[in-house]
């Protein structure tokens, strides 16, 4: 038979799991309201990610676009000075066969002579290079002799 020692530590048994069942079910309530919250942030983010990518999208259509713009402005340029330039080499290569050969002209110019006003200057249908800056380095030493006198050293470098 069944002892009343047995039929108490049997209810002692159900109650502790009663009660765990509810902490259980409690802990289980909280956790489903956290996914829902969890759920419903996570639903807003990628709202906003599909937002954030559709405006990424525009703004790069529209960076393409006023490139394209800028290329196609580019490309009139290049090709309106280009026809500039070929016109003005035709018109130019009369003129440059009426002028003298530098091997011709004079070497030096007389000591009192006045100076001549500038010629107007004649487009080259071709552009130079542009001439790559100089720069010069200057490098100073002072050495002392063992005669107290100072004597300074100056040297100038062109760098190219």
């Amino acid at each position: 038979m069944i002892s009343f020692d047995q039929v108490l530590l049997l209810q002692k048994k159900v109650e502790s799991a009663v009660q765990k069942i509810v902490e259980l079910k409690s802990e289980n309530d909280a956790l489903r309201s956290k996914c829902s919250e969890l759920t419903n942030a996570l639903s807003e983010k990628t709202e906003l990610l599909n937002s954030f990518t559709a405006d990424e999208q525009k703004i790069e259509s529209s960076i393409k676009d006023a490139l394209n713009q800028l290329n196609t402005i580019e490309d009139a340029i290049v090709t309106q000075s280009g026809t500039k330039d070929a016109a003005a080499s035709k018109t130019e290569q009369p003129a440059s066969a009426a002028q003298p050969s530098p091997k011709t002209a004079p070497a030096a110019k007389p000591v009192n002579a006045a100076p001549k006003a500038p010629a107007a200057p004649v487009s080259n249908p071709v552009s130079p290079a542009p001439a790559e800056p100089q720069q010069s380095l200057d490098i100073s030493t002072d050495k002392e002799e063992t005669n107290s006198e100072e004597e300074t050293v100056e040297e100038k470098f062109d760098i190219f």
